[in-house]
């Protein structure tokens, strides 16, 4: 347990063995650790002054002679505590200077002349991708559920729920499996106007999803996820949406609880 502690210092090599000799030895002067350490008076000096820095070495008097010494238990618990209340406030502080200059990044961020395209890799970054969707207002998407539920099978489940709980209605395609058609007799809890198309004739694997200004477009085979922000492109693939949805319905596959909302 104390090496673990330890580790947690970050402490390196040279400062692990003098913390160690000093927490065995009692208050030493830094000649007498380096002697018994058979190291240089200097360097023993510099490493138990940063450990005096970093709260785990006190420092004391005698005379002419300064010893060092383990600080103890419960001085260094109320110091790490300290620091966990320094870097909470640090960050609240942080957070709320980021609320407040929100407006002010991204009008240097973004640029109506010139789309905007981010790239996610590996599944945290497909992750990213979908916790994006939950800013939207609605969306409209592509998706083969097979590939979605294999990939993330936990992760969809908590986010169904959650774009229901912010009332973000979905209108999508897909290809027609046992899974889509499962997932289907779910539209309404999951607020959701789908429609399905033959599998052998209309087969696709990575999911394009539309909303505001932006497209997104994840790749489950390549572990790959982007964003694209841009009005036009948005406009144009919500056109394209519609187009491609007014033919999917024509197979009969389709869930109309809500059809006013595509």
């Amino acid at each position: 347990m104390l090496l673990r502690f330890l580790d947690s210092l970050k402490l390196t090599a040279k400062e692990r063995i003098i913390f160690l000799k000093v927490l065995a030895l009692g208050p030493q002067a830094a000649s007498s650790v380096a002697r018994q350490l058979e190291m240089p008076r200097n360097t023993v000096r510099s490493v138990l002054d940063g450990l005096v820095k970093r709260g785990i070495v006190v420092q004391t008097r005698r005379a002419s002679t300064q010893y060092y010494s383990a600080e103890t238990i419960d001085n260094i618990e109320r110091m790490l505590m300290r620091r966990a209340d320094q870097v909470q406030e640090e960050l609240k502080v942080q957070q709320e200077a980021l609320t407040s200059a929100r407006s002010e990044i991204l009008s240097w961020t973004h640029s109506l002349a010139r789309p905007k395209i981010t790239f996610y890799e590996g599944i945290s970054g497909i992750e990213k991708v979908y916790e994006d969707t939950l800013t939207a207002d609605r969306l409209h998407s592509w998706a083969s559920v097979d590939d979605m539920l294999r990939t993330l099978p936990e992760y969809f489940e908590t986010y169904f729920k959650r774009r229901f709980g912010k009332g973000i209605h979905m209108t999508s395609i897909h290809p027609d499996t046992p899974s889509a058609r499962e997932r289907q007799s779910r539209d309404k809890e999951e607020l959701r106007t789908s429609a399905l198309v033959p599998s052998k004739k209309f087969h696709f694997t990575p999911e394009i999803q539309v909303y505001g200004n932006k497209v997104n477009i994840v790749s489950w085979k390549e572990k790959l996820g982007i964003i694209i922000e841009s009005q036009e492109i948005a406009e144009a693939m919500k056109t394209i949406f519609d187009l491609s949805y007014e033919a999917a319905k024509a197979y009969g596959q389709t869930t109309e609880f809500s059809s006013n909302e595509t």
